[in-house]
């Protein structure tokens, strides 16, 4: 019986400590007697291990102490914070025979943490005084441990706090089980084979690293969408730059897709996907006038579902993927900022915009209605913003360099003027000269026959740098159009002399109305 009442106060106390602390069972081992519960006591993180057998000699405890110390020691890097302390409660009938006065002392490891052990041995004599001792160190009222003179009643009891807690402790894993399991992945992998097969088709079709290319095929392009081309929005989810982009893309979006995907369901997934697509979109519309293309903005949105999973649950989120997460979050955010050419824009905006989402579909079996009317209205005005901002900074500033492949595509369709217009808004906001833009603008003018216009752009070029020898070549023929023959003959020269074994500068040079 008195084996019986020890393995009695073990799940009792365990289970007071559960039910008014919070506790968390971390193991319940019935044939050894042992439970170990992990919690928090004075912003500490906790381990109890309490322990229904008593040691007839001192180093026999001493090696179970140790046996404690060194389990905790192994798992520590699973637990938070830099300070651990350690509850080691046995529950035994006597105390050791010889003399254990030292193993009561607190023991301090310092490892990757601080690690404090606390061992009480509650014995019968010191057992109340004890248990009232330690419960006013955790400032909680002690339970009581009454004496049974009826055996059955104690083993009752005894069935009782082990079905409350076990009970207690399934019912929690059967609930963490069934939100991560909820749905089946379909839509994760039909977004992988469609993101896949459009690269393929576009590989087959020329160079996905080409911007020209990917403006074909629907990538974000500023100066287009300005035009009324909104749909680039939602094409550009698809389109990826390069086969390391799309193998990293799809490689994120296997893991995080699946596990979004059975956590909020399949439609409530797809829902989140798209709208944190086009939340990242629109953010890099408004804030990078450059090309862009890739599913990052949808896969963000996956960071998103999970953090705003993580406010709903905090405890199963700390306890499953919480740090990990938040680290790879703020490690992409640190790598987008330093690395040049990502679209951080893209980035973000889907983050935000998954966790707004999320709150509009909510997790499976929540209602919370005025959340989801709350987010839907939040989105709405993310998204408007958005548009207002993106037009306002898009017809204030000019983006050099989307303004110049815009102007090259123009040249490609011999769309003259249009050029012409692209290249002088680049010129325009450009912080300082560059002679790309006045050698194209020179080209456009040529085609028009504005010979001074196109004069006056390539004396610009080869003023910015006098060795462009295509620059004295056309410089030579705007001459020759306009009838001054010794200054053509001294570009054409110039050319020549820069690159001798170009056929064609040197035809120039011997051209007879130069040699006059």
């Amino acid at each position: 019986m008195d084996a019986l009442l020890n393995e009695y106060y073990t799940w009792k106390v365990a289970n007071h400590l559960i039910s008014n602390r919070q506790f968390e069972l971390i193991q319940a081992d019935r044939n050894n007697k042992e439970i170990w519960l992990k919690g928090i006591l004075n912003k500490k993180t906790t381990i109890i291990r309490l322990y229904s057998k008593g040691f007839d000699w001192s180093n026999h405890l001493k090696r179970d102490i140790a046996f404690v110390i060194e389990r905790v020691r192994k798992i520590q890097k699973m637990l938070k914070g830099k300070e651990i302390q350690i509850y080691n409660l046995y529950f035994a009938q006597y105390q050791p025979v010889d003399d254990w006065s030292s193993l009561k002392k607190n023991i301090l490891l310092k490892d990757r943490k601080s690690i404090l052990t606390k061992t009480f041995y509650l014995y019968e004599e010191n057992r109340n005084s004890d248990v009232t001792a330690l419960f006013n160190e955790f400032e909680m009222e002690p339970p009581l441990l009454q004496d049974f003179q009826n055996e059955e009643e104690l083993e009752r009891e005894l069935a009782y706090f082990k079905q409350e807690i076990i009970g207690r402790h399934q019912q929690q894993k059967r609930e963490v089980t069934s939100i991560f399991n909820y749905g089946k992945p379909f839509f994760t992998y039909i977004l992988m084979a469609i993101n896949i097969l459009i690269y393929f088709w576009m590989e087959s079709k020329g160079d996905t690293t080409n911007m020209l290319h990917l403006i074909e095929w629907g990538a974000k392009f500023n100066p287009y969408i300005m035009d009324g081309e909104w749909w680039r929005i939602v094409t550009s989810m698809f389109l990826h730059i390069g086969t390391l982009h799309i193998m990293m893309n799809m490689f994120a979006l296997y893991y995080l897709g699946v596990l979004v995907e059975k956590m909020y369901g399949n439609v409530k997934f797809l829902f989140i996907y798209f709208l944190s697509g086009i939340a990242g979109g629109l953010t890099s519309f408004a804030f990078n006038q450059t090309v862009a293309a890739g599913a990052s903005g949808a896969i963000f949105g996956m960071f998103g579902a999970l953090l705003f999973f993580g406010i709903q649950n905090r405890k199963i989120f700390l306890q499953t993927m919480g740090g990990n997460l938040l680290f790879v979050i703020l490690l992409n955010i640190v790598l987008g900022f330093s690395i040049p050419n990502i679209d951080m824009g893209a980035h973000l905006g889907g983050l935000l915009g998954g966790f707004i989402a999320s709150s509009i579909v909510q997790m499976p079996k929540k209602k919370a209605i005025s959340t989801r009317i709350i987010g839907t209205l939040v989105y709405l005005f993310l998204i408007a913003g958005l548009v207002a901002y993106g037009i306002e900074r898009n017809t204030e500033h000019l983006d050099p360099e989307a303004q110049h492949l815009l102007a090259f595509i123009h040249l490609e369709n011999d769309q003259y003027n249009e050029a012409v217009t692209a290249l002088t808004n680049a010129i325009n906001n450009s912080e300082q000269k560059k002679e790309q833009y006045y050698f194209d603008r020179s080209v456009a003018f040529y085609f028009l026959k504005q010979w001074e216009n196109a004069r006056d752009d390539l004396i610009e070029v080869v003023t910015l740098n006098n060795r462009n020898a295509d620059a004295h070549y056309n410089l030579a023929l705007i001459y020759m159009e306009l009838s001054e023959f010794e200054k053509a003959r001294e570009h054409a020269q110039k050319a020549a002399e820069l690159i001798p074994n170009n056929q064609q500068f040197q035809n120039l040079v011997n051209h007879p109305s130069l040699n006059r």
